[in-house]
């Protein structure tokens, strides 16, 4: 007998599900990708922080980023993932999510369409990242037992929570109940600031290095070790950054999406590049010195600028939000060396004061047009809008500041957060990990001898040793 053809409806349907396949493919491969990208940012991190510590704790911060990685995976898995996009605790206002702890229910919410596999992925990235900016400015003094401990209270509770208020869509401070949500794209506050707002407290409470701010010890035994280390790293993160931002879109399905997403890579192109010039001419002004470290973070800060706006600002709005974050940066990077706080990578200038400047940008700039209800535009209930993104920033600041402190505290009592003097003076490296050198290349343990200059060749001290010792 002849096939019955398939009536308009029926076809139709068939078509509405392929169409519905196809979407579902093109925004899982866009996320995925993207995800991918925002992992790698922790190669650009473990550069930077590698680059910028002395080189006998080489290996103790990459045994630290690394163990960021796989705490963070476990904790995001168990607790953190449920926390964070779990069912809400209550209607309208949420506190904490309530389910999915350990991959619960995601196996019978694909059968109805949603996919939270990818979701997962997708996130985790960005979860492990507080913890590594925390990594970096407690460097070269923090005992990894007690640095552990607080990786895993950060992405099992402190960071999953803030997700919860914002990214939700269920928590108190964004749902659809209130005249003016919380906007932060891509986390300038809920992942930098919460990350750099820890760093800080962290850094306070565990002191700064041996000799660190002491007048009667040289300050040059502390700059970075290794520059061009710091500046792949920078650039590997400035890469990443395109699937950090662009890839919060989450869809890549119409050319809606298509439009949205190159929007947000020029914002944050234009934000980093900003920030980098602003930093660096400023700081030439003031040193009359060319400082790469200064261009660096002066990217960084430019780029998490731009993070929460990138989505809701045009170009020329995203050049003005970047430079202003190099501003941040400074300011930030001023207060505390005049407050002795010792920060080795200046993650609480980079992430936190910067990440600052970015929820705030939220409420300033952008029109309707691209999304934005800055006040500057005079959109409905901006000022509304203004006020939600302080009070975002003013809960991420005390939620992630006072556990920071409610953890370290104890531990370092306890003698579990800070090494000993004489641990910091042999190099952590050669006291707690082996091999006891990062590198194999003309390492040494004690100071190099400083070169003498025979004619124009510079050339060991011992082999000249009449020759006076030039300070170069």
């Amino acid at each position: 007998a002849d096939a019955v053809p398939p009536t308009l409806p029926e076809l139709a349907a068939q078509v509405a599900q392929m169409k519905a396949d196809y979407d579902e493919a093109l925004d899982t491969c866009w996320i995925l990708v993207c995800a991918a990208l925002v992992f790698f940012m922790h190669a650009g991190f473990t550069m930077l922080e590698t680059g910028c510590v002395q080189l006998k704790n080489t290996q103790n911060i990459l045994c630290k980023n690394g163990l960021v990685v796989v705490i963070a995976t476990i904790c995001w898995y168990l607790v953190g993932y449920g926390l964070a996009y779990g069912e809400p605790n209550t209607e309208g206002g949420s506190f904490c999510g309530t389910s999915h702890f350990a991959g619960g229910g995601f196996l019978e919410e694909q059968a109805s369409g949603m996919n939270r596999w990818r979701d997962w992925f997708f996130q985790w990235a960005f979860c492990a990242t507080c913890g590594t900016i925390v990594s970096g400015a407690m460097a070269e003094r923090t005992a990894l037992t007690g640095f552990a401990v607080y990786v895993a209270a950060m992405t099992t509770f402190v960071y999953p929570i803030v997700v919860h208020w914002t990214w939700s869509g269920a928590g108190w401070l964004n749902n659809d109940t209130r005249t003016a949500s919380y906007k932060d794209f891509a986390g300038s506050g809920i992942v930098h600031m919460c990350g750099g707002i820890s760093a800080l407290v962290g850094a306070a409470v565990v002191g700064p290095r041996q000799g660190r701010f002491a007048a009667d010890v040289d300050q040059d035994k502390f700059v970075p070790h290794n520059v061009p280390i710091v500046v792949l790293g920078t650039f590997i993160l400035f890469f990443g950054w395109f699937g950090f931002n662009p890839g919060s879109s989450l869809a890549m399905k119409s050319q809606a999406d298509a439009f949205s997403a190159s929007m947000v890579a020029m914002n944050t192109t234009a934000g980093g590049a900003m920030g980098g010039l602003v930093t660096y001419m400023l700081d030439f002004v003031m040193t009359k010195k060319h400082s790469v470290g200064a261009l660096c973070n002066g990217i960084l800060a430019g780029l998490v600028g731009i993070t929460a706006a990138c989505g809701s600002v045009e170009p020329g709005e995203a050049f003005v939000i970047g430079g202003v974050g190099g501003l941040f940066y400074l300011a930030g990077s001023a207060l505390a060396r005049a407050i002795k706080v010792d920060d080795p990578i200046e993650a609480f200038a980079v992430h936190g004061c910067a990440g600052f400047w970015g929820v705030l940008a939220v409420g300033l700039f952008g029109s309707e047009e691209v999304g934005g209800n800055g006040i500057f535009h005079g959109g409905e209930n901006s000022g509304a809008q203004l006020g939600v993104q302080l009070l975002g920033a003013l809960m991420i600041t005390l939620w992630s500041g006072g556990f920071a402190a409610l953890f370290f505290v104890p531990l370092k009592a306890a003698g579990l957060l800070r090494v000993s003097e004489e641990m910091q003076a042999k190099g952590l490296d050669d006291a707690k990990h082996t091999p006891t050198k990062a590198y194999t290349m003309n390492q040494s343990s004690s100071p190099q001898p400083k070169p003498v200059c025979v004619g124009a060749v510079p050339v060991p001290s011992e082999s000249a040793p009449d020759q006076p010792q030039p300070a170069w």
